[in-house]
């Protein structure tokens, strides 16, 4: 039987969301459906509105069956590797789909751009090395370069569910998995629309700014699914969330503050010179949208900044990568929730010896696999922190990454 496979972060899951999985379900005529979800961070280096488990109960509350952990090396990275990470983790719990949505769903287009950049030929890694030396961003680069030795459209290639989209597929080819790819038109408002949608298709940006300025839940009715607006209410009237970046700032530059220029090198994405630059920077900024504005360049874009915010806070250095022999860790499962079905496919997944399941990692019970004991503990981490900035106090300890159960929606 067939089975869909879907990442995503869900932050929240909204509309949009619910008609992807249902178009999916229809497209692959499949009998399940896995989710591999980020966790506590995003790919763009935001923390999650709400805790993963929440946002995990929305999924399988609208139709998901189960709802994976993409471990935050992962989740929290570049577009290449939080594709890797999660097609790795589709093609182990032996999906035969994924679907993605994206914003010009020609799939021959998307393979080829996927094949040409897997390729790397000479010609390619020259144009993009001198829109590099130009002082482009990574993904503006490589889109220019593009453009003149394809002459594709470049909004296939710049949009943001198209960047994805390309990933998943060159991760397909590098891992040689059987995944059948399948692109969905995203409906309604774009990736990072601001505005709530006039026809109920509101960005997840959009309805977090709406979150952010205190107005009523209740009128969130029309962009979300009902029993997703209720865990949201939820989470939100219980001080469990919501958390913003902005609340991250104090402790961001009381961590930059703290440190030593030179020591910030062996974070991720820090190009030579961006080290001084953040550690002088922090001393004028007096927050996180502050200290973004006066960081950001051409090259420098918000995305990848934020993830270096992140990384910095987490301490996820390029070493702790070696470790955990980043980007070929070795996966787990862990579910964040299930319905009946998804407990179905969890059993199966019991069987795989070389990926162990975790339903609940205890601190006196941590996997033998050294990596994945780093990993577990670095989600711990990440989840602790995330805790302290949620707007009630009774619900800052720490801790929770060891003692909550997956939702199990049965």
């Amino acid at each position: 039987m067939s089975k869909l496979g879907i990442v995503a972060e869900y932050n929240p899951f909204h509309n949009g969301h619910y008609y992807h999985l249902q178009k999916s379900l229809e497209k692959t005529g499949a009998h399940s459906t896995v989710v591999v979800m980020s966790s506590t961070f995003m790919q763009r280096g935001e923390p999650a509105i709400c805790d993963k488990w929440s946002r995990a109960e929305m999924a399988v509350s609208c139709g998901v069956d189960l709802v994976l952990e993409l471990p935050l090396p992962y989740a929290c990275a570049s577009a290449d590797y939080f594709a890797r990470g999660a097609i790795k983790l589709l093609t182990e719990a032996e999906c035969t789909h994924i679907a993605f949505g994206a914003e010009h769903p020609s799939l021959p287009e998307l393979e080829e751009v996927a094949r040409f950049i897997e390729l790397e030929p000479p010609d390619f890694s020259r144009e993009l090395r001198k829109n590099l030396e130009r002082g482009h961003s990574f993904p503006r680069a490589r889109s220019l370069a593009l453009q003149r030795l394809l002459e594709i459209n470049p909004e296939v290639i710049e949009s943001p569910n198209n960047i994805l989209a390309v990933e998943y597929l060159r991760s397909i080819f590098r891992e040689k998995s059987a995944l059948k790819p399948v692109a969905i038109p995203r409906r309604g408002a774009q990736y990072h629309e601001k505005n709530m949608g006039k026809e109920g298709f509101s960005s997840a940006t959009a309805i977090r700014t709406y979150i952010s300025s205190g107005q009523p839940l209740e009128n969130l009715i029309r962009h979300m699914p009902e029993t997703a607006l209720e865990i949201l209410g939820r989470e939100i009237n219980s001080g469990k969330g919501p958390v913003f970046p902005e609340k991250l700032g104090t402790a961001l530059l009381a961590r930059l503050r703290g440190t030593k220029g030179d020591n910030l090198s062996d974070y991720p994405e820090i190009a030579p010179g961006l080290d001084k630059r953040l550690i002088k920077t922090a001393c004028q900024a007096t927050g996180w949208s502050d200290l973004l504005e006066k960081l950001q360049t051409r090259r420098f874009v918000q995305t990848r900044l934020q993830r270096i915010f992140i990384y910095i806070l987490l301490d996820l250095t390029l070493s702790f990568r070696e470790e955990i022999h980043f980007p070929a860790s070795p996966m787990y499962f862990r579910p964040l929730a299930f319905n009946q079905k998804g407990q179905k496919i969890l059993n199966g997944l019991k069987e795989k010896e070389d990926v162990p399941l975790l339903t609940r990692p205890t601190i006196r019970r941590l996997p033998k696999i050294p990596a994945i004991s780093s990993m577990i503990n670095l989600e711990a981490r990440a989840t602790d922190l995330w805790t302290l900035f949620v707007p009630s106090n009774s619900h800052q300890k720490g801790g929770r990454d060891f003692r909550t159960p997956p939702v199990s929606l049965i």
